[in-house]
């Protein structure tokens, strides 16, 4: 991280002057430009690890200059600033190649570092990956001449990889390319998220071993896996007494990625030459680098999709999904209903306790919301402190039903802002669809049902019944 190189491109001085300081606190060395030309000019003299970018310059377009950015130095990472207007250009430049936007009227300082230290660390991360891809491909031209057979599975497990798949499909391409590749008799593979505790994994076994040999293999599986994941670094035994074969040669690797662990191995009754055991390890670190490159994608779509103050599903996301929902709907029949919540008088504790102490009662809310609705249901910010919550396959009364249990039990929900608990109410409106609507009618009929109920003295629900309401 430190002495890695920035540029800071805003028309605005004071910015300018304040990130740069700021940034090189964090050990970062930063230069400034307040214009595109004088952006263009420093980017085709030296190389930036990162560009920090405003989208409306005073002379050249933001994405104008991305896009030339990109074609110097593809390996750049782009952070862009944007105001509240500009998100739909936001999003065109995430497809250009920018790893993430901020907007300027909620730009905080770390949020700031903390946007800038992942995209550094992508960076690096993308550039290790290159490395390892030379390293890989010197490892081919010096295994051409004895193993031309597996060289082509190298070549293929780098295709087959390099896919957009999910992580249950990578674990089962990495099987099939291991098993294709060595002459083996059992083979398996156990990832696990130590975060979610969620695992998956396979394994393979030679049709003329007996249950017992690959039940006893899948056991040593989950022990030396139940060692690493509990914080050791298991040293494993090279050998393993497993029915059919008693003294097997053993290859296995353990592979950390964030919250992921996991662990490969592969057995037979002869030993493995330096050739087999090298390239096993090859096949290792490809699906190791796969499976960092499946999270960086998702990291990315979930900023693409997510509230940054909240984590919640933002106001674009559930546009998107209230016009899937409202078709299924359509189709199907099914009742769809939504939830409108805005927080009662919200501007009196931001202007009695600060902005920043809004903000952690808007996270406790969220929070709150979060654990209270069902897996079915899509929970966003809408923006400010509005929520929104679309409830498929739910009739309205049912819909009363979650709203009443939900503002009850917000009214009890502390939120510990400068040493004391603040309570807060909300407002909720309620909409079904009807046969004449679509998604934007039943926004516009909830909308509708929360003014109704701020009009009635706040802290309650009121329900859209259609044109007589």
């Amino acid at each position: 991280m430190p002495h890695e190189r920035i540029l800071l491109v805003d028309d605005d001085p004071d910015i300018v002057h304040v990130l740069s300081r700021f940034l090189a606190h964090q050990g970062y060395s930063v230069i400034g430009a307040a214009t595109g030309r004088e952006a263009l000019k420093s980017l085709q003299s030296e190389i930036f690890s990162l560009v920090i970018l405003d989208l409306k310059l005073p002379d050249v377009p933001g994405i104008n200059i991305l896009e030339q950015l990109k074609s110097l130095s593809p390996d750049t990472e782009v952070i862009l600033f944007t105001g509240l207007g500009g998100l739909e250009s936001a999003v065109q430049a995430l497809r250009l190649g920018a790893y993430d936007y901020i907007v300027k009227s909620e730009l905080r300082l770390p949020d700031l570092q903390a946007v800038v230290e992942r995209a550094l660390e992508r960076r690096r991360l993308n550039r290790a990956n290159q490395e390892l891809l030379r390293h890989l491909q010197q490892a081919r031209e010096e295994l051409a001449a004895r193993r031309k057979a597996e060289l082509a599975q190298i070549r293929r497990i780098g295709e087959s990889l390099a896919q957009p798949l999910a992580p249950e499909q990578l674990t089962t391409g990495l099987l099939n390319l291991l098993w294709e590749s060595l002459p083996l008799a059992i083979l398996g593979l156990k990832f696990s998220n130590r975060l979610s505790g969620e695992s998956w994994g396979g394994n393979r076994c030679q049709t003329d071993l007996s249950p017992e040999a690959c039940q006893t293999f899948n056991e040593w599986l989950e022990e030396i896996l139940h060692q690493a994941q509990s914080g050791g670094n298991p040293a494993g035994p090279t050998s393993l007494e497993i029915p059919d074969f008693p003294q097997p040669a053993i290859l296995w690797e353990i592979v950390r990625i964030d919250n992921l662990i996991g662990l490969v191995a592969a057995a037979r009754q002869e030993p493995f030459s330096p050739e087999e055991a090298e390239l096993f390890r090859i096949f290792i670190l490809q699906g190791e680098a796969a499976f960092k490159n499946l999270l960086l994608f998702e990291e990315v779509k979930s900023l693409a999709i997510r509230d940054g103050l909240t984590g919640l599903y933002n106001y674009r996301y559930f546009w998107e999904m209230l016009n899937q929902q409202v078709l299924q709907s359509r189709r199907y029949g099914w009742p769809l209903s939504l939830l409108f919540l805005d927080i009662d008088d919200f501007k009196g504790v931001n202007d009695a306790l600060g902005h920043t102490q809004g903000d952690l009662v808007l996270k406790n809310l969220a929070g709150y919301l979060a654990q209270e609705v069902r897996q079915a249901d899509l929970l966003c910010r809408y923006g400010g402190e509005e929520f929104v919550l679309l409830l498929p396959q739910t009739p309205a009364e049912q819909a009363a039903i979650m709203a009443e249990r939900l503002r009850e039990g917000i009214t009890r929900l502390p939120s510990s802002l400068a040493g004391r608990e603040v309570y807060i109410t909300v407002s909720i409106g309620l909409a079904g669809l009807t046969p004449d609507m679509d998604g934007a009618a039943l926004v516009k009929a909830a909308d509708a049902a929360l003014y109704k109920a701020k009009k009635e003295g706040k802290n309650r629900i009121a329900m859209f019944y259609g044109p007589r309401d």
